[in-house]
């Protein structure tokens, strides 16, 4: 059921929509990075063309995996994470510089993501695909089943479909529209699943957009 209501909703926000913020890595990793792994650090350009849906991307192949015989799943998950973004400023008492009924609200996040290696039988289990991240609030969306092959996904900002980090998978206590909205104002950032298996992959990424 919740795959129909996704599929729907991005479907109708993919016909008609604005793009506010994107990247497709054409010359060099625009400033994405990875986190999670060893170290904090930039995302490998690659200016290969893999298919019509993957040219110019950022990859990255996993190095540390943490993985016990009690808990399969790797608690040391990376993430392809984006710089800065800025949609719309935030409000500052005494100026214009923000209309809230004039925000630009986002519907949709896609990208395209393939693996080039690792065993895609085996995945982490109840893992975040895209988190939003704006001052010390944190907005997960639950990762999709994903065979490692080319594929773009499509998320949408539909406040039933996320959660608050620290409830992930517990669902205390309901989103609301307006708090996944206000993630949109002044300064945040997405960070993008990379760290699909319970072993060793590599994988690219390209083609975010924000619409």
């Amino acid at each position: 059921m919740m795959f129909k209501i996704l599929l729907l909703v991005s479907c109708a926000f993919l016909a008609s929509a604005e793009i506010l913020y994107q990247h497709k890595f054409l010359l060099d990793n625009e400033q994405w990075s990875i986190i999670g792994n060893k170290n904090y650090e930039p995302a490998v350009h690659q200016s290969y063309n893999i298919d019509k849906s993957l040219s110019h991307y950022i990859m990255f192949k996993d190095n540390l995996i943490n993985v016990d015989h009690k808990n399969k799943n790797d608690k040391t998950l990376w993430y392809f994470r984006s710089p800065d973004i800025l949609i719309n400023e935030e409000y500052k008492p005494g100026t214009t510089i923000f209309v809230k009924k004039q925000a630009k609200i986002p519907k949709l996040l896609t990208f395209t993501m393939n693996s080039f290696q690792g065993n895609f039988n085996k995945l982490n289990e109840n893992v975040a695909l895209v988190k939003i991240k704006n001052k010390n609030t944190c907005l997960v969306f639950k990762a999709p089943q994903y065979d490692g092959n080319s594929r773009e996904f499509n998320v949408p900002f539909v406040s039933v479909l996320w959660e608050r980090e620290h409830t992930f998978n517990n669902n205390k206590k309901s989103l609301t529209q307006e708090e996944l909205n206000n993630m949109f104002i002044g300064t945040f950032s997405i960070e993008i699943l990379g760290d699909w298996t319970q072993g060793m992959e590599v994988v690219g990424l390209d083609n975010v957009i924000i619409m």
